[in-house]
Formats: C-alpha cells, sequence, structure tokens
C-alpha cells in the first residue's frame, strides 16, 4: 500500500495534467472559434450595406420549421412584416436592435416558437438586419440575427496598454 506521501504526489501530479490539459482545451476551443469568425463571409452584407460594423458577430438566419405547413398567404404575411420592420417612414434602416424589432406587433406575431426562444437568449446588444444567402440574394422570408461581440484580442492589448501608459486616464 503506498504512503500517504506517494498519494499526495501522485494527487499533486494529476491535479497538474488535469489543470495542462485543461488550458490546451481551452487554447484549443479559442482557436475553433477565431477560424469560425474567419471563416463566417459577411460580404453580401457589406455590400448591401447591411453589416453593422467590425464589433458585430453574425450569430445566423433564422428559419422557419413551420414553413412547408404555411399556407401561401401567411408566407407573404410573414415576408410582408420582416419587410416593414426595416421601413422607418420614407427611410430603409438596414438593422434595429433587437428590443425595438420585437415591441414591433406585426414582426413578433409572425415569429416562431422557436425564434421566440432564440430571441430571448440574444443579449440586449443583439441587432435584426435583412437576411441574405452566400450569393448576396435576400431571404425574404428570414431576418439575421447579429451580436455585439467584445473587444477582440488585439484591442483589449491595445486598451491594457493605454491604461497603463497612463493615457486616457482622467487627473
Amino acid at each position: 500500500m503506498p504512503s500517504k506521501e506517494d498519494s499526495d504526489r501522485l494527487l499533486v501530479k494529476l491535479t497538474r495534467i488535469a489543470a495542462e490539459n485543461d488550458e490546451r482545451e481551452e487554447a484549443r476551443a479559442r482557436e475553433r472559434y477565431t477560424q469560425l469568425l474567419n471563416h463566417i463571409d459577411v460580404t453580401p452584407y457589406k455590400k448591401t450595406a447591411a453589416w453593422p460594423g467590425k464589433s458585430y458577430l453574425l450569430v445566423g438566419n433564422s428559419y422557419n420549421m413551420d414553413f412547408s405547413f404555411q399556407e401561401p398567404v401567411e408566407r407573404t404575411r410573414r415576408a410582408t412584416c420582416i419587410a416593414l420592420l426595416f421601413r422607418n417612414g420614407e427611410r430603409d434602416r438596414n438593422w434595429i436592435p433587437l428590443a425595438e424589432a420585437l415591441q414591433d406587433v406585426g414582426f413578433a406575431s409572425v415569429l416562431s416558437r422557436f425564434e421566440r426562444e432564440w430571441l430571448s437568449r440574444m443579449p440586449e446588444t443583439a441587432m435584426i438586419g435583412p437576411a441574405y444567402d452566400n450569393n448576396g440574394n435576400l431571404i425574404a422570408r428570414a431576418f439575421a440575427v447579429w451580436r455585439k461581440e467584445s473587444a477582440t484580442e488585439r484591442e483589449r492589448e491595445k486598451q491594457l496598454v493605454t491604461a497603463g501608459s497612463g493615457k486616457g486616464r482622467k487627473k
């Protein structure tokens, strides 16, 4: 039977190994996330000025599973309500805050249960915009969801350097 000291040493080694594995897994997850961000093509949104900017990440386009069961009138109503959401008087808007979109009675009435649940989990800073496919064609019966992304690693480093050097501090 191993002594208490041997058991303690083994426990310390196992803890270190587990910590190293966690760090490696976290590094791999960060790398995969970065690759995913770099893989998302927002070119169709940029071409139509429907891209909110670098600080926003395209979460995805909505998709109504009930679409195949909907009557043509309901499909048209959905497309119309989504299009009207982006009209503000005489001018078009390319995205609007999620809270404002959910307050629109027409838009809220055409959401599926899944979409309503999905949107309720989005942060307050999320935006809704028109949806486009990979070829740049408007998907009239869908909408895009954009989530405000925290500062990139490089921006965080700049903020830390600025804060550390005393720049930007109030005196």
